[in-house]
């Protein structure tokens, strides 16, 4: 039991240290990916590392409310405003995972629910989580998102400086002190994140818990009863256990195994990122919105860092933020739905 313990918290120590070296160096969903990188690179020799699956179900909520602080009075306001655009993305979605999907399983020849779970253009931190529940496989499922991401946010800063030839200007974003969850919002956050997840996993909403305490969370900030997000620590807390938990598995990968998911990985992703900026350059004109602006709303992947570059270059910030956030809604409302009549119709 001791060893144990001692595994956990040696795991999770070192996935903070890979996720402040991520932070410092400014990566995209560095408490995530960091200490996702620095477990995998270590799990893979030594093997040791571990983290139980109950702090993953504590995380898992965590990330729910943190979705549903997004649905804002003002982004479902601004729903009404932009039809065009919103339907844009929602059908840029649905094709690039249907491809994606068709892709990973027919050409990659991965299983349907490791498939289903990987094609979408958004949503790592859930998808992994949801997906890990529904049988799907971790190792290619998180490979393959966070090569997405990483692609992403690499390739939307050259296309927008050399292809669109715009300069950045230089953003600086602070922070609300601590001080200012109070007592009151601290309640509602963590009965957003309890009662949410309790429910979410006894009526079996697609996506358990996270959905749940997502959906939960989501009524309270549109109602504006509640207007803080969950504090940054805790929610890289949450995203250095999904992270780390995701690292240790790696532990008896094969080089030609790695090596096969991650040019899978690469594939899918310049497909997407290729069909956003032709989607974006065809349909601009017909939307009436900076084609940049257009290109950072589909972009599959990258929220925050979509929304930063949206700010240096100054386009619509607000309607690239709503795309994402209804695009998250949408991927984890059927996702979750698709795999579980696959596997359904499998049995």
């Amino acid at each position: 039991m001791q060893n144990t313990y001692a595994k956990n918290i040696i795991s999770l120590c070192m996935g903070a240290i890979g996720g402040y070296i991520f932070y410092l160096e400014n990566f995209p969903l560095p408490w995530m990916l960091g200490s996702f990188a620095i477990s995998l690179i270590l799990s893979i020799p030594i093997g040791y590392f571990d983290v139980d699956n109950r702090l993953r179900r504590i995380a898992l909520p965590i990330l729910g409310v943190l979705i549903g602080s997004s649905f804002t009075p003002d982004i479902i306001a601004q729903v009404s405003s932009w039809p065009k655009g919103i339907t844009l993305v929602f059908i840029y979605s649905i094709v690039v995972s249907l491809v994606a999907y068709l892709y990973f399983r027919k050409i990659a020849k991965w299983d349907n629910v490791t498939a289903i779970f990987s094609a979408p253009p958004g949503g790592l931190a859930e998808l992994v989580f949801i997906g890990s529940d529904a049988g799907a496989d971790e190792r290619k499922m998180i490979l393959s998102h966070s090569i997405r991401i990483a692609l992403v946010v690499i390739s939307s800063a050259l296309i927008i400086k050399f292809y669109f030839d715009t300069d950045f200007s230089r953003i600086i974003i602070k922070n609300p002190p601590l001080l200012e969850v109070s007592i009151v919002d601290w309640s509602i956050l963590i009965l957003c994140a309890v009662v949410g997840a309790f429910l979410g996993l006894k009526f079996k909403l697609p996506g358990g818990a996270l959905f749940g305490a997502l959906l939960l969370s989501a009524v309270f900030h549109m109602t504006s009863i509640i207007t803080v997000k969950p504090p940054t620590f805790i929610v890289a807390f949450a995203q250095i256990i999904l992270g780390t938990s995701l690292g240790v598995r790696f532990h008896g990968i094969t080089s030609k195994e790695f090596k096969e998911i991650v040019s899978h990985g690469l594939v899918v992703s310049t497909l997407m990122i290729t069909t956003a900026l032709i989607m974006a350059l065809i349909s601009f004109e017909i939307i009436d919105l900076d084609p940049r602006a257009l290109y950072l709303a589909l972009a599959p992947g990258g929220f925050t860092e979509m929304l930063l570059l949206s700010m240096a270059i100054g386009v619509e910030a607000t309607f690239i933020a709503t795309c994402h956030v209804t695009r998250i809604f949408l991927i984890l409302s059927c996702v979750p739905i698709a795999a579980y009549f696959s596997k359904k119709e499998q049995k």
